[in-house]
């Protein structure tokens, strides 16, 4: 898949618009014409939707993966995250909490 990308190369419509962190996934989704792209950046996100494709961030990732279960605290997760240096507006993650009743 990686090779399929670097033979064809980055459309440069998404070369000049975004960095190569951002451009690739966005090539590669559209490539393997992927249901869901997980991106959070702001700009690359809305490239993504431009093109069409569906995208999902990784707090809505993580909502749904509380909701079936798979987390026992979403807020727990965020902690560790944000030790990480993932950011993350707080009204947005107030949000996600009130999603999954961790208010």
């Amino acid at each position: 898949m990686n090779d399929d990308i670097e033979r064809t190369g980055l459309d440069p419509a998404l070369a000049n618009l975004l960095d190569p962190g951002e451009a690739a996934p966005i090539a590669l989704a559209e490539l393997l014409r992927a249901d869901t792209l997980l991106i959070d950046e702001r700009k690359g996100r809305a490239v993504a939707r431009a093109r069409g494709l569906r995208i999902q961030g990784t707090l809505g990732l993580l909502v749904e993966a509380r909701r079936a279960g798979v987390l026992g605290s979403l807020r727990a997760v965020l902690g560790d995250l944000a030790n990480a240096g993932f950011r993350v507006s707080a009204p947005l993650m107030a949000e996600a909490l009130r999603q999954v009743g961790e208010e």
